[in-house]
Parts: structure tokens; sequence; C-alpha cells
């Protein structure tokens, strides 16, 4: 099993970075990790205000870290800046991981334009946990999105290694394309489906056979018909899922295309906790 050593927690202090802080103390107590709490202050203001703001900030933060993160080696940092910008470069100093709250819902807005915490995902190499649930409980059922890559393995070896005593659920999304077109009866719909489903069990038994998996911990993967975001949203509303493991597919770049339609999408609107891994 992986061991995280380093664990970065984003906070602005609001209820919903809260959860990332709890979770991320949980975490870091069971693999016996640092764990760097970063509040990023806006710097767009006087020099006046900042410090005043500074000090306030910091004070209500070693409070609520002092009271959540008991037997966890804590190193506090608040400053001015910009989040982005500072929240990277935190990154790139060996983190593991990087836990954050989800961002306050602007649905008109967050379709215009990225949010900060999906320029984060997009512009780092570190694993990202986004936590929406209240950290009151172990993990205990993980479903994962699972295409054969190297970024799904990530993402179910990194779940692992987060709830090692959750139950793994693997799912595959079923393509089927053109479907609609190419049968005219339910017969003939079947059979291309299980013409399909023939080639994505033999390539998911390649997988399974050339990867290194917590096979003890997973349940038989689930080849289901339909798109993988519908699949999952159906999962957790059917089941007692906690979290949601996907593969970031392609470089870490600039180009918002390059993390992927799933990560994103599970990022604008999660339904419960996501973690987002690259291979």
């Amino acid at each position: 099993m992986t061991k995280l050593t380093s664990i970065l927690v984003a906070t602005d202090l609001s209820t919903r970075s809260d959860r990332a802080v709890r979770r991320a103390a949980h975490i870091a107590r069971a693999h016996g990790a640092a764990l760097p709490v970063l509040t990023v202050m806006d710097d767009a203001m006087p020099a006046e205000v900042i410090d005043t703001l500074h000090a306030k900030t910091r004070a209500a933060l070693e409070r609520f870290v002092g009271s959540v993160c008991v037997g966890v080696n804590v190193t506090i940092m608040a400053k001015p800046g910009d989040p982005t910008t500072d929240i990277l470069h935190a990154c790139a100093e060996g983190i593991d991981l990087l836990v954050m709250g989800t961002p306050r819902v602007r649905p008109f807005l967050d379709l215009l334009r990225e949010t900060t915490m999906q320029r984060i995902v997009r512009h780092t190499s570190t694993p990202v946990l986004l936590v929406t649930d209240r950290a009151d409980h172990h993990y205990e059922n993980v479903t994962s999105a699972c295409d054969f890559s190297p970024a799904s393995s990530a993402a179910l070896r990194l779940a692992h290694a987060i709830a090692p005593e959750a139950k793994l659920h693997p799912v595959h999304a079923l393509n089927v394309p053109y479907a609609g077109r190419l049968s005219r009866t339910q017969a003939a719909g079947d059979a291309i489906e299980a013409s399909f489903r023939k080639e994505a069990a033999a390539s998911a038994r390649s997988w399974l056979a050339t990867e290194a998996l917590p096979t003890s911990h997973m349940t038989d993967l689930e080849i289901l018909p339909g798109s993988p975001l519908p699949i999952l949203r159906s999962k957790v509303e059917l089941g007692d899922i906690d979290m949601i493991a996907v593969g970031a597919h392609g470089r870490v770049g600039s180009a918002r295309s390059l993390l992927g339609s799933l990560a994103t999408d599970l990022m604008r609107d999660p339904p419960c906790d996501v973690l987002i891994a690259r291979p």
C-alpha cells in the first residue's frame, strides 16, 4: 500500500474547507504524514488591512486546527497572495496529496469560467481529494471509473492508500457508438452490445492480470452501458458510496481539455468526495 508522507490542505476558513481540514487530518493521522495547512488571503488590499486580516486569520486557523488535528504534525501557513499560484507552488514541495473543499456554487459563472479549484487540479501533477461530506467516518465504499488505463489504475491504488479498509467498486462505462442507428430491432441491438461487451471484458482481464491493483479489496468489475458520469452518479445515489476515484488523462498543461471531461464534470458538481489521480 502507498504510504503518504506529506498532505497539503488548502482552506479559506469556510465550512466547506473545514470539512477538508478534518478529512486531511484523519488521513495524515493514519499515515503518520506531515500536514501543512495553507490559507491564502487576497493581496489586492491596503497593507494595513492585510496585516490586520492576517493576524485574525492565523489566530482563527490555529484555534480550529488545534481542535481537529490532535496527534498530527501540522504546519500552519497563512499569507497574502494569489490562491492558485501559491497552492501550486506548495504542491511542488514534495506533497503526496492535496486536499480541498468544494467551492461555493455559482451556476451561471461556473459555466463561463474555471473555478480556482479546477485551475489548480489542471495545473498540478499532485493527486487531489475534493471533500464534500462531513469527515466524521471512515471511507467504507469507493467506486472508481475504470477505462483500463494507467490513470484509472493509479486512482484505484491511491483510493486504497487513503481508505485501506474500504471496499473498492470498479465500474467500466460501455460505450456502444451509434447503437440506435446500427440496430433496427432489439435483438440486433443486443448483439451489437454483446460484441462491445466481449471486447471490454477481454480488456478488463488483461488489465487485471498486468496491473498492480488492490484486488483483495475490490469487488468484481461491473461493465455497464452508458456514459461514465451518469453511471457514477447513479452508484452514489443508489448505494452507500463515500468517494469516487477517477484518473485524469493527459499531461499537466494549460489547455482545459487536458484534464479530461469526466474529472472536470465531477469537480463542477461532485455528488460525494472525489479523488483525482494522475498516472
